[in-house]
């Protein structure tokens, strides 16, 4: 193991331990705060087609956020792994699902959405940067997904707590920035005018 995934795997245990340690009361209150400012994101006001995610082990649950995005009008999806990929299928609270590759319950009907035809993409993370550099879960999903939609990227919007930043994400070059997260204090945007299609 290189010196660099080492300290990948160091801040991965370390802020899956923190986040899975948050207790119920706390989470709530910040999934509240996080669909509030996420209801605030210009982008996502106009947003046609926007994929999101179940949570698992301490991830921000956005789930309120994804139902008012799709009363709204919006299709929202959530991912299913298949392989070393992910595909985006149609969610809304009463589809059929079924525990995936990772136990997150996924959509087990629909027809895929490609992911460059994604407005924005809202996602979870172990851990960020003031760069806007990301750490995930170590499976490179989102990174293969970004890198795959070329010039027709989605605006990445990453969801987690406050207490995820850090000083510096060790990255590798294969790693896919983010345009802003979101947590239950700030909206920190990474690319100018990522937030607001006007702009």
């Amino acid at each position: 193991m290189t010196d660099l995934a080492a300290k990948r795997r160091a801040m991965r245990l370390v802020f899956r331990e923190r986040r899975a340690a948050v207790d119920h009361d706390d989470q709530a209150a910040a999934s509240m705060a996080i669909m509030a400012r996420l209801a605030r994101v210009p982008v996502l006001r106009t947003a046609s087609v926007v994929s999101g995610y179940r949570a698992v082990r301490g991830e921000i649950d956005i789930d309120a956020a994804l139902i008012l995005l799709a009363e709204r009008g919006a299709t929202v999806t959530v991912p299913r792994v298949i392989g070393e990929f992910m595909e985006f299928l149609p969610w809304h609270p009463e589809v059929k699902g079924s525990p995936g590759s990772f136990g997150i319950d996924e959509p087990v009907e629909g027809d895929p959405i490609p992911f460059a035809r994604h407005d924005v993409a809202l996602t979870p993370l172990v851990a960020f940067d003031k760069s806007g550099n990301r750490l995930g879960q170590g499976g490179g999903f989102y990174d293969r997904a970004i890198a795959a939609t070329g010039s027709q990227r989605p605006v990445i919007i990453g969801v987690a707590h406050s207490f995820q930043q850090v000083d510096t994400v060790p990255s590798e070059t294969w790693d896919m920035p983010l345009d802003a997260v979101v947590t239950e204090d700030h909206v920190l945007e990474f690319r100018p005018g990522a937030l607001d299609p006007t702009y």
